[in-house]
């Protein structure tokens, strides 16, 4: 399965969903992650379900943040896109290394 995590800095989990920088993907089946550009972040509107609609094209089967706003819960919920939720701050390899430990 594949994971996303909001991230501006590419090394720790951020804060906002919809306008991070960037999604961390890490995918179980060969334990590999990327990083990819939210192009959506700087959206006057709909940031968080341009989000929710990039991922769902990108095969994400959950997303693992601190906090999602109502309209992009839904777009992810549509999507069939779980949500879960992590402390803000908390470093990538210690959020992914949390998804292996399942």
């Amino acid at each position: 399965m594949k994971y996303a995590l909001p991230t501006d800095d590419g090394k720790t989990v951020s804060k906002v969903f919809g306008r991070a920088k960037n999604f961390a993907i890490y995918d179980t089946e060969d334990s590999s992650y990327a990083i990819l550009e939210n192009e959506g972040a700087d959206s006057e509107h709909g940031a968080g379900t341009g989000a929710a609609a990039f991922l769902a094209t990108m095969g994400v089967g959950s997303v693992v943040v601190p906090e999602v706003g109502p309209k992009a819960a839904e777009t992810l919920e549509q999507a069939g896109i779980g949500i879960e939720s992590l402390g803000t701050g908390i470093s990538l390899d210690d959020a992914i290394a949390g998804i292996r430990a399942r």
